[in-house]
C-alpha cells in the first residue's frame, strides 16, 4: 500500500536536515513516496548568510547542539555542529526547476548534503550551480531563471498555502490534509507516524474495496 507524505521544509533548518535523514532510513524498510513543499523561514537573512546568534539572539549554542545531535543519532547526522544560517531563495526556487526537470530527489538530497555535511554556503549562486551541474541540470537554463526570479511565485504560494494550513514549524509532515509530525521529532517519533498512517490506508482501502 503506498503512502504519500509531503514535506514543508527549508534547507535552512536543522531539523529538516534530520527529517531527511529519517526519510531516507525509514525508506530502506518501508516503502513511502516523498513530496517536497519549500517555505522560505528566514527570508531577511542576507546573501553571504548569518551566524545562527543573529539569527535567533537568544539561542543557547550548547543546549541547541547536544538536541539537534542526539536526535540525529539514529540517523548518524550531527546538524547541531552548524551554526551558519544561509540564505535559502535560489536553493527554494531552484527546487522548482529540479522538479520540472524530474530532478526534486536528487536535488534535494545534494544541497542537505552539500550545507549540513560538507559545510558550504548554498546561499552562493556558484555552489548552486555546481550541485546543478553534477546532478544534471542544465546551469544556463537555472541561472537564467534564477535572475529573473521565474519561480518566485510559487514560493509566495507556498507561503500563503502555510498560513492557510496554520503551518506554524518546519518540517511540517502531512498525509493528505492531516498534520501527523511538525518541528522537533524523533526517529522513533517518525517511523510510528509513518506505520500508523500506512495503517489507516490500508483500513481505509480495505473499507472501499468491500
Amino acid at each position: 500500500m503506498s503512502l504519500l507524505i509531503n514535506t514543508v521544509f527549508d534547507f535552512s533548518c536543522p531539523y529538516c536536515y534530520l527529517a531527511w535523514g529519517y526519510i531516507r532510513k525509514l525508506q530502506q524498510k518501508i516503502p513511502f513516496d516523498v513530496e517536497w513543499t519549500t517555505w522560505e523561514i528566514h527570508p531577511d537573512v542576507p546573501k553571504d548568510g548569518q551566524n545562527i546568534c543573529e539569527v535567533v539572539p537568544d539561542v543557547n549554542l550548547e543546549e541547541r547542539r547536544y538536541k539537534l545531535n542526539t536526535l540525529g543519532a539514529p540517523v548518524k547526522l550531527a546538524p547541531g555542529n552548524k551554526v551558519f544560517v544561509p540564505n535559502t531563495r535560489w536553493a527554494l526556487e531552484t527546487v522548482e526547476f529540479s522538479r520540472e526537470n524530474h530532478k526534486l530527489q536528487e536535488w534535494v538530497d545534494a544541497v542537505f548534503q552539500s550545507s549540513f555535511a560538507e559545510g558550504k554556503d548554498i546561499g552562493d549562486i556558484f555552489v548552486l550551480l555546481d550541485l546543478a551541474e553534477n546532478i544534471g541540470l542544465d546551469t544556463d537554463q537555472l541561472r537564467q531563471a534564477l535572475e529573473i526570479d521565474h519561480y518566485g511565485e510559487i514560493l509566495l504560494k507556498n507561503d500563503q498555502t502555510c498560513a492557510k494550513k496554520q503551518v506554524e514549524w518546519v518540517p511540517t509532515i502531512f498525509v493528505g490534509d492531516n498534520k501527523i509530525l511538525e518541528g522537533a521529532f524523533s526517529f522513533e517519533d517518525f517511523e510510528k507516524a509513518i506505520r500508523n498512517s500506512l495503517a489507516i490506508k490500508s483500513i481505509e482501502a480495505s473499507h472501499f474495496a468491500r
